[in-house]
C-alpha cells in the first residue's frame, strides 16, 4: 500500500515537473513573439500544449466587441478530431460570454470549470441540434476543464482543455496549471493587441506628420505663390517666418514705428492700412494683419500680410488721367460741331442758303466723335469677351497697300514710303479688324513724326510669319516705358508732357486684335530717334494661299501723287505693282521680287533714275527686264537712248501712251 501511494506521488511529482517545463518553454517562446497578431501566440500554445497531453484538445475562445465568444484556435493530434470540430464550430451559434450557468461559466464565476465526468445530458446541454449532438458524441469528450482570461477586469476569454475517450481525467489538481496558462494565454493575447495598437498609433501619427508635411507643403506653396509679402510673429512679437519682405525704408519712420506698435498691442483687433516706401525703390503696400489664435483661442501671434498695390494705384491714376483726356477729345469736336450748327441754325433763321462746305465740315466733327466713341466700345467688347473675330484669307500686301494709299491721300505733310513683299503673303483673320490695327500704328507714327518726315510700311515674310513693320523719325519711347506700351490708358511720359492728343487705348485695342490672330507686337525704339512697329501674325500656307497675278511692274518716281495715280491704273489693268519714291527702296524691291517691267523717273533726288539704271546692271539685278524711263525734260528720248532703255514718256504723258508701253513691252498682253 505504502508503494502505490509512493508511486502516485513520484507520478505527481512527475506530472509537476512536465507542466512546469511545459509552462517555461511556453513563456520564452511567448516572450520571442513581439507581433500584432493576437492568435498567433494562441496557435504556438494550443499545439505546445496538446503535444505534451498527448490525447487531449486544447482551445482558445476571445470575447468579441459584440460580447459573444468566438473559437478562434483548437488543436487535438488526431486529423479526424481536427475534422469533427470544424464540423461542430459550424453547427454552434455565437453565445454570449456571460450566458449562464454562472457554475458553469468560468467568466462569471472568474476561476476555472472542472468537468471531471462528461455525461449525455452535458453533451445535450452543450448541443444547439441533434448533428450538433451526434457530431459531440463522435468526438466523445470525456472529461474537461476550462479557465478563464481577462484584461484586468474585463473578459478576454476561456482556454479549454478537454480529454477523449479513455484519457485523462481531469480534476481540482489541474486547476492551477489551467488557470496559470490561461494566465500566461491572456497575458500573450493582451501584448499583441498592444503591439497591434502602438503599430496603428504609429502609422496614425505618421499619417498625421504626412498630413502636417502636406499641408505644410500645400501653404508654403500657397505662399511662394502668393505674389503678397507675408510675415508670421509669436506672441511676445518676435518674427518667426518671412516670406518675400526685404529691408525697405517707410516714406515717415516714426510714424510707422508707432502704428505698429499701436497694431500689436491690441491682440484682438485686425487692422489695414497703406504703408509707403522710399528704397529701395518708391513702392506703395497694402497691410492688413489678424490676430493668430490656437482651437481654444489662445493667443498665438499675429499675421501680417503686405500688398504691393503700386501698379494698382498707377493703373487708378492712368484711369483717372484717361477721364480727364477722354472728356477733352469728346469736348474737342464738340467746339466746333456746335458753333457750325449754330451757324447753320443762323442761317435757316435767316432763309440764307447752307454752305455745303458748312455741313461737310460738320459731318467730320460727327465722324471724329464716332470714332472716338467706337473706340471706348473696342475696350467693352474685349474686356467683356464680345469682340468677334470674321475669318477670311487676307492678302497683306494688298491691304497695306489700301491703307497706306488711303493715308497719303489724307496726310500732305508726310512720306509714307511702301515696301512690298517679295511674293504674296496671306494670313487667316478679320480683314476690318486688322485694317484697324494698321490705321491705328500708322496713325500713331504720323502723329508723333515731325512734319515733313518719311515713314516706311514694308511687308514681308519670315518663315512661318507675316511681318507688318511701320518705321517713323518720331520722338521714340523712353526703354523703361516700352513694356507697358500696349496697356489700357497708358501714355508715354513723352508723349502726354507734349500735348498729343489720343485717349491711350488704340494700341491696347490693336494688341489685344493682333493676339486673338495669334500674333504679337514686336517694338524697337529710342528716344529721338524713332519707333519701329511690328506685327507679327501667323502666315497661311504659300501654296494654298497664292493666287495667279500678272505680270509684275517696279514703278519708281518721287512724287507721291504720280505714284499713286499710276500705280492705281496699273493694278487695274491687272498688273501687280511694287512701288518706290527713291532709288534704294526700288533696288531692295528688285532684289527681293523680280518685276517684268520697270517703270523709272529719271529726275529724283538722292539717287537719280540713271543712277539707279546703273546701280542695277552694275548689281545684275533684273538683268533682262524692259526699263521704261519718264521724265519732264524735252531730251527724254535721248535720254532713254544713251541709259538703253526699251521706251520713254514725257511728262505730263497720256494714259493711251502708257498702256501702248506697257502692251508692247509686256507679253501676253493684258485687258484693257
Amino acid at each position: 500500500m505504502d508503494q502505490d501511494r509512493l508511486e502516485q506521488d513520484r507520478s505527481r511529482l512527475a506530472e509537476a515537473e512536465r507542466r512546469q517545463r511545459l509552462l517555461s518553454d511556453l513563456s520564452r517562446e511567448l516572450l520571442d513573439y513581439v507581433g500584432p497578431d493576437e492568435i498567433e501566440p494562441l496557435r504556438r500554445i494550443v499545439r505546445r500544449v496538446s503535444e505534451s497531453l498527448s490525447n487531449d484538445w486544447c482551445a482558445f475562445a476571445l470575447v468579441q466587441p459584440d460580447g459573444t465568444l468566438k473559437n478562434v484556435v483548437a488543436f487535438h493530434p488526431d486529423p479526424r478530431q481536427r475534422e469533427l470540430e470544424k464540423k461542430l464550430s459550424a453547427l454552434l451559434p455565437p453565445r454570449r460570454w456571460d450566458e449562464p450557468p454562472a457554475e458553469r461559466n468560468a467568466l462569471l464565476a472568474r476561476g476555472p470549470v472542472v468537468a471531471a465526468e462528461i455525461t449525455d445530458e452535458m453533451l445535450r446541454g452543450a448541443a444547439s441540434s441533434e448533428e450538433a449532438f451526434l457530431t459531440l458524441k463522435e468526438m466523445g469528450p470525456t472529461s474537461a476543464v476550462v479557465a478563464p482570461m481577462f484584461d484586468g477586469a474585463l473578459p478576454l476569454g476561456t482556454m479549454l482543455l478537454a480529454s477523449v475517450g479513455t484519457g485523462r481525467r481531469y480534476s481540482g489538481d489541474d486547476l492551477d496549471f489551467a488557470f496559470t496558462l490561461a494566465g500566461r494565454a491572456a497575458l500573450a493575447v493582451r501584448n499583441a493587441r498592444l503591439v497591434r495598437e502602438l503599430a496603428a498609433e504609429r502609422d496614425r501619427q505618421r499619417l498625421e506628420r504626412l498630413e502636417a508635411d502636406r499641408r505644410f507643403a500645400e501653404l508654403r506653396a500657397v505662399f511662394d505663390w502668393d505674389p503678397n509679402g507675408i510675415a508670421l510673429f509669436d506672441p511676445d512679437g518676435i518674427l518667426r517666418y518671412r516670406r518675400k519682405l526685404a529691408q525697405a525704408k517707410p516714406a515717415d519712420r516714426e510714424p510707422m514705428l508707432a502704428r505698429v506698435r499701436a497694431i500689436f498691442a491690441n491682440r484682438d483687433a485686425t487692422s489695414r492700412d497703406d504703408v509707403e516706401l522710399e528704397r529701395p525703390r518708391h513702392r506703395w503696400l497694402t497691410r492688413n494683419s489678424v490676430p493668430v489664435r490656437s482651437v481654444d483661442g489662445e493667443y498665438q501671434g499675429r499675421l501680417v500680410v503686405y500688398m504691393d498695390v503700386t501698379e494698382q494705384r498707377e493703373l487708378d491714376r492712368q484711369r483717372a488721367d484717361f477721364f480727364t483726356v477722354a472728356a477733352h477729345e469728346l469736348r474737342t469736336p464738340l467746339t466746333p460741331l456746335s458753333m457750325y450748327l449754330q451757324s447753320i441754325d443762323r442761317r435757316v433763321a435767316r432763309g440764307q442758303a447752307v454752305d455745303g462746305e458748312l455741313m461737310t465740315k460738320a459731318r467730320r466733327q460727327v465722324d471724329r466723335l464716332g470714332k472716338l466713341v467706337e473706340d471706348l466700345l473696342d475696350v467693352s467688347r474685349l474686356e467683356s469677351g464680345r469682340m468677334h473675330l470674321a475669318s477670311s484669307d487676307v492678302d497683306m500686301n494688298e491691304l497695306v497697300d489700301e491703307v497706306v494709299v488711303d493715308f497719303r491721300g489724307s496726310t500732305g505733310n508726310h512720306e509714307i514710303v511702301f515696301q512690298r513683299s517679295a511674293g504674296p503673303v496671306f494670313v487667316h483673320g478679320d480683314v476690318e479688324r486688322l485694317e484697324q490695327v494698321l490705321v491705328n500704328v500708322l496713325q500713331n507714327a504720323i502723329k508723333y513724326t515731325p512734319q515733313g518726315g518719311q515713314i516706311t510700311v514694308a511687308v514681308e515674310r519670315d518663315g512661318g510669319e507675316v511681318r507688318i513693320s511701320v518705321k517713323d523719325p518720331g520722338i521714340g519711347v523712353p526703354e523703361e516705358e516700352q513694356t507697358k506700351l500696349f496697356q489700357r490708358f497708358f501714355r508715354a511720359g513723352n508723349a502726354t508732357t507734349r500735348n498729343y492728343s489720343g485717349l491711350g487705348i488704340g494700341l491696347f485695342v490693336s494688341n489685344e486684335i493682333v493676339r486673338r490672330h495669334g500674333g504679337r507686337f514686336e517694338v524697337k525704339s529710342e528716344v529721338g530717334s524713332g519707333s519701329t512697329f511690328i506685327i507679327c501674325l501667323p502666315a497661311v500656307r504659300q501654296e494654298a494661299a497664292e493666287p495667279v497675278g500678272g505680270p509684275r511692274v517696279l514703278l519708281v518716281d518721287d512724287d507721291p501723287e504720280i505714284l499713286e495715280a499710276t500705280g492705281q491704273i496699273l493694278r487695274e489693268w491687272g498688273y501687280v505693282v511694287d512701288e518706290a519714291r527713291d532709288g534704294q527702296v526700288a533696288l531692295s524691291l528688285a532684289r527681293t521680287a523680280r518685276p517684268d517691267l520697270m517703270l523709272i523717273d529719271l529726275m529724283m533726288p538722292v539717287m537719280d533714275g540713271g543712277t539707279l539704271i546703273l546701280r542695277l546692271r552694275e548689281e545684275k539685278v533684273a538683268e533682262g527686264v524692259p526699263l521704261v524711263v519718264f521724265s519732264a525734260d524735252r531730251d527724254t528720248r535721248e535720254k532713254a537712248r544713251q541709259l538703253d532703255a526699251a521706251a520713254s514718256l514725257r511728262k505730263p504723258f497720256e494714259l493711251d501712251e502708257l498702256q501702248a508701253v506697257v502692251e508692247r513691252l509686256l507679253h501676253p498682253k493684258p485687258a484693257a
